[in-house]
């Protein structure tokens, strides 16, 4: 694969989830703390926090490409965990999650490319 389609994914999926978890971490949480309420979650509030830190962090590492397998395994990971646990009730939302964990696979079995901090090593 080129290093300019592993940017350009990169790019795509990282940002995505800087932009969210900018949002969560700007007031967004508050659409976030009644859905974690009703799912009995305790400290709702400072979970949506703590989701916001971990999207906007996990979406810089993936955006930067390092530590890209690290970071791009675990948003896979969160999204699977989102799909089957905070969208099962919305088949749409569910595919969307999964297609996007595929995603965060596939860039993590490609490596970061050339063009990424530290040429992607670390």
């Amino acid at each position: 694969m080129s290093d300019i389609a592993v940017l350009l994914a990169r790019l795509l999926m990282g940002g995505a989830f800087i932009v969210w978890g900018s949002m969560k971490l700007r007031g967004g949480e508050a659409k976030l703390v009644p859905v974690l309420a009703a799912m009995g979650l305790p400290d709702a509030k400072g979970l949506a926090y703590l989701v916001g830190f971990c999207e906007l962090a996990g979406g810089i590492g993936v955006l930067l490409g390092w530590p890209l397998v690290l970071f791009s395994t675990l948003l896979g990971l969160w999204c699977i965990v989102t799909a089957v646990v905070a969208h099962k009730s919305d088949i749409n939302q569910m595919l969307a999650h999964l297609t996007m964990s595929g995603g965060f696979f596939a860039l993590a079995a490609a490596g970061p490319g050339t063009i990424a901090l530290f040429g992607g090593q670390g």
